[in-house]
């Protein structure tokens, strides 16, 4: 093709074709114009033939850290069973949340990794120096939800999220409420990293 090129490129004809603007030919538009509908119609269809398409390529090209984590977590324990695993998140979840929100640090070192036991008892320590404490009042624990499953320098991990219905205030250590309404029942979203040969969490965030 380079030859033609050096050969031919310089030919009046090689020359006109390479000053016509496409893009400016009514033809040209109204082509782009159709390629663009027929792939809007495409990505906003609900045609069973277009689902099983992007199934496929979910399953393809999305899915390669998730299945290459649980292969992971399978070559360590092939008796592996996530059911199980939410189910004792959903035992453990309340005794943690209590746990967190009294201070009690005892507990979580029974379910905590290392790392986050210190961020927590430095928060801790802040709210204590203040004479403050979190409402400890939980009146209802979510199922705990897979988000994902992922691969941390290389080492697999759980994400689950689970939500409580609880009283979201802050009370001195008389009890007198320093801030928010003990009457408001609050919905609040916790989500942790989970190490699932040892059921470990190693996060423990809340929204």
């Amino acid at each position: 093709m380079t030859d033609l090129y050096e050969k031919f490129g310089h030919h009046p004809i090689f020359s006109r074709f390479r000053k016509v603007d496409l893009t400016a030919n009514p033809v040209y538009k109204k082509g782009a114009e159709l390629a663009e509908d027929i792939r809007e119609k495409y990505e906003t269809s609900d045609h069973p033939a277009v689902h099983k398409v992007e199934d496929v390529k979910e399953k393809l090209f999305g899915m390669s850290e998730t299945a290459t984590a649980m292969a992971k977590i399978r070559s360590k324990d092939p008796r592996f069973d996530m059911s199980r695993l939410l189910e004792g998140v959903r035992y453990d979840a309340p005794n943690v949340v209590k746990a967190f929100l009294t201070h009690d640090l005892a507990t979580l070192k029974q379910h905590c990794g290392p790392e986050i036991l210190e961020r927590l008892e430095g928060i801790f320590k802040h709210f204590e120096a203040q004479g403050l404490y979190e409402d400890p009042t939980i009146l209802f624990t979510g199922e705990p939800e897979l988000v994902e499953l992922k691969l941390i320098e290389d080492e697999p991990l759980v994400v689950v999220q689970f939500a409580c219905q609880q009283l979201k205030c802050t009370r001195d250590k008389f009890g007198n409420v320093m801030d928010g309404d003990p009457n408001s029942i609050q919905k609040v979203r916790y989500g942790h990293l989970l190490v699932p040969s040892s059921s470990l969490w190693l996060s423990f965030d809340r929204q």
